[in-house]
């Protein structure tokens, strides 16, 4: 069986301001009615319905990106753990992530742009690289600054230097895609502009994806992320010093398990040695030409007879 919906179809719908207003009926909205109605069981026994079409191209694509995402997400999991070897600053990336996919959504309903599988879906993608570039980056200069500082202060000096870097990747990719969010073409050959035009429309929902989104990335890099570094330091700490004063008000400070903690945080707070190699070839023809001393005559005592 084939359908179609009619042109210019429209249907009532209540505004902000509850006033009834006259919208044009989409194919989606057509197919989800009518996915509704046959879920209900009106065909006899023994007849299945399927959609074809574009809504089977549609649902395939979807598939496909679905897995891409996933698989995508695996091995920027696996690379991210090789390189920090630590699950929680893994985790941590990929949280940021996901979680910047609400600014796809909050741009398109902004933009009152439809969901498309295939080009919004292709711009979470590339969102996610541009991601998880500026948290790698982030967590990459925060490791090497805790070896010279207090975890808490490496945080901030973080933060500190990491933030011209990010907003300045982050206003160049959004003011070049701008135009393309809004359907603006411009004419080099001929001269003029013209919005909307259909080249501009198919990558319309991508570059707006991608704007809102890396928006919202941005904040969560700047601001989720070292939060995120804070509060494991925090609850580290507060949990070890809930479990000395347990072990304290239980055993004692003479027992093992009290002198086991002291030990340890001894140890924690002494510095390996750092040996410095220096690459500029040194003299040594000043100490091999040096004499060696002679030892001088002890005096000798006089022999009483």
């Amino acid at each position: 069986m084939k359908a179609d919906v009619l042109p210019e179809q429209t249907k009532a719908r209540l505004n902000d301001s509850g006033q009834s207003t006259q919208q044009v009926i989409t194919p989606s909205e057509r197919i989800e009615e009518l996915t509704k109605w046959l879920q209900t069981g009106p065909l006899p026994a023994g007849i299945e319905w399927e959609w074809t079409g574009d809504q089977e191209e549609q649902s395939e694509s979807q598939a496909f990106l679905q897995s891409a995402f996933m698989g995508a997400l695996g091995l920027m999991f696996i690379i991210l753990l090789a390189q920090f070897n630590s699950f929680y600053n893994s985790v941590l990336v990929l949280l940021a992530v996901v979680l910047s996919t609400t600014g796809v959504l909050i741009g398109m309903i902004v933009m009152d742009q439809a969901f498309s599988i295939i080009m919004t879906g292709t711009g979470i993608v590339a969102l996610a690289g541009i991601v998880v570039n500026n948290n790698i980056v982030l967590i990459d200069t925060y490791q090497e600054y805790c070896q010279y500082m207090p975890r808490i202060e490496a945080i901030v000096r973080t933060a500190e230097a990491r933030i011209r870097p990010v907003l300045l990747t982050t206003i160049t990719t959004m003011a070049g895609l701008a135009p393309m969010m809004f359907g603006l073409s411009m004419d080099f050959i001929q001269g003029g502009y013209s919005i909307d035009s259909p080249t501009a429309l198919w990558w319309k929902q991508l570059a707006t994806a991608v704007v809102f989104g890396l928006g919202i990335a941005t904040i969560l890099t700047l601001v989720f992320t070292p939060s995120m570094l804070a509060l494991r330091i925090w609850t580290t700490t507060y949990i070890l010093w809930m479990l000395r004063l347990l072990s304290r008000l239980s055993l004692g400070r003479s027992s093992q398990a009290a002198r086991d903690w002291a030990l340890q945080r001894s140890a924690n707070r002494k510095r390996a040695p750092e040996i410095i190699w220096s690459d500029e070839p040194q003299d040594f023809s000043a100490i091999e030409g040096r004499s060696k001393p002679v030892p001088t005559q002890l005096p000798v005592a006089p022999v009483l007879k």
